[in-house]
C-alpha cells in the first residue's frame, strides 16, 4: 500500500508532467522555428561579402564585420564554453573523485584543444601549401641554379632562377594563407556547432517559467555566432554549395538539441541531468572552448593586423578614423556576447 508520502509525489508528477507533455511541444515549436531561420540567416548574410567588390560594395564594412566576428569568438571560447565548463564540474552530482585529483580540468581540456589545434592546422596548411606549390624550376641541381643567377646578376639583369624561386614563395604563402582560412572556417564550425546542439538540450529540459527569457537569448546568442562564422566563411572563399551546406548544418544544430531535450522531458527515457552527461558536456565544452580560443587570438594576432595594414595603414584615407572603427567593432563584438553570457 502506497505511503502518503508517495501518493503526494505521485500527485505532484501528474500535475507537473501532463500538462507539459500536451503543450510543451507546441510552446517550444515555434521559438526553435524562429532560432532556425535567424541563425540560417545570419550565415547567408555573409555569403556575399566575398564578391563585394563585384557588387561594388565598400570592402572595409565587410572589415569591420570580421573585426566584431572576432570579438563574439572571443567572447564565445571563454565565457559561453570553457566557464560554464567549469562550473559544471564543480556540480554537486560530479564524484569527489573528479573534484580532489584535480580542480582545474576544464582549463586543462581547453588548453590540450588548444594546443592540438595548433599542431594540427600547422602541418595541415603545411601539406596543402607543399601540395599546391609548383616544383623547383632548377630541375634538382641547386648548385647550377646558384651559378647562373651570379651570372646574370653580374650582367646586371634579374636572374630568371631568381624570379622562379621568389614566384613559388608567394604561391605557396599564397595558398598556405588560403588553406588557413579554410581550416578555421571548418574549425569554427565545428566547435560551435556542437556547442550549440548542448545549448539547445539546455532550452530543451529548462522549466517552462524560464524559457522565455532563456530564449530570448538564444536567439540573440545564435545570431551573432551566425554572423561571426558566415563572415569567416565567406572570407574562406568555398564553393557555394559547400558554403550553404554548412550554413545549413549550423542552423539545425540548436533546434536539434532543443527537440532533443524536450523529447528527453516528455519521454522520461533519458537522464540529462545525470553525472555521465554532466561530466561529457563540460569536457565537450572545454575542448571546443579551446578550440575557438586559439581561433580568436588567431584571428587577432594575424588576420586584424592585415587588415589594419590593408585599410588603415600609412597613406591610407581617414587612416585614425578606420582604425578605431575596426577596434570599436572588436570589442563591441566580444561585449554584446558577454552580456548575452548573464542568460546563456
Amino acid at each position: 500500500m502506497a505511503t502518503t508520502t508517495e501518493i503526494r509525489m505521485s500527485t505532484a508528477m501528474e500535475t507537473v508532467v501532463a500538462p507539459m507533455d500536451r503543450t510543451r511541444w507546441g510552446c517550444m515549436w515555434w521559438p526553435s522555428s524562429s532560432c532556425f531561420c535567424r541563425r540560417f540567416w545570419g550565415r547567408l548574410s555573409h555569403l556575399p561579402g566575398s564578391m563585394c567588390r563585384v557588387c561594388g560594395m565598400n570592402p572595409f564594412l565587410f572589415v569591420l564585420g570580421k573585426c566584431a566576428a572576432t570579438g563574439v569568438v572571443l567572447a564565445v571560447s571563454t565565457i559561453h564554453m570553457i566557464h560554464p565548463a567549469a562550473e559544471l564540474l564543480e556540480e554537486d552530482c560530479v564524484p569527489d573523485s573528479w573534484k580532489e585529483s584535480y580542480d582545474a580540468y576544464a582549463f586543462l581540456f581547453a588548453m590540450i584543444a588548444a594546443i592540438l589545434m595548433h599542431a594540427l592546422e600547422t602541418q595541415l596548411v603545411a601539406m596543402f601549401a607543399s601540395d599546391e606549390s609548383p616544383s623547383s624550376p632548377s630541375g634538382g641541381n641547386g648548385e647550377k641554379g646558384d651559378a647562373n643567377g651570379d651570372e646574370e646578376r653580374a650582367d646586371g639583369a634579374p636572374s630568371g632562377d631568381i624570379y622562379q624561386h621568389h614566384h613559388s614563395h608567394v604561391l605557396a604563402s599564397v595558398e598556405g594563407g588560403r588553406a588557413h582560412r579554410l581550416l578555421s572556417a571548418l574549425f569554427m564550425e565545428f566547435g560551435v556547432t556542437l556547442h550549440s546542439v548542448f545549448i539547445g538540450l539546455t532550452v530543451g529540459i529548462t522549466s517552462d517559467a524560464e524559457t522565455k527569457a532563456l530564449l530570448v537569448a538564444l536567439v540573440f546568442h545564435q545570431m551573432f555566432e551566425g554572423l561571426a562564422l558566415g563572415s569567416r566563411l565567406a572570407d574562406a572563399s568555398m564553393r557555394i554549395s559547400l558554403e550553404l551546406l554548412l550554413a545549413l548544418i549550423f542552423s539545425i544544430s540548436a533546434p536539434l538539441g532543443t527537440a532533443v531535450g524536450v523529447g528527453a522531458v516528455v519521454g522520461s527515457k533519458i537522464s540529462l541531468t545525470g553525472v555521465t552527461f554532466i561530466i561529457m558536456q563540460a569536457i565537450f565544452d572545454a575542448v571546443c572552448g579551446g578550440i575557438l580560443l586559439y581561433l580568436a587570438f588567431v584571428l587577432m594576432l594575424n588576420d586584424f593586423p592585415t587588415d589594419l595594414r590593408k585599410h588603415a595603414g600609412v597613406g591610407a584615407a581617414h587612416r585614425g578614423w578606420k582604425r578605431l572603427a575596426m577596434f570599436v567593432a572588436l570589442w563591441a563584438g566580444a561585449g554584446i556576447m558577454a552580456g548575452i553570457g548573464k542568460w546563456l
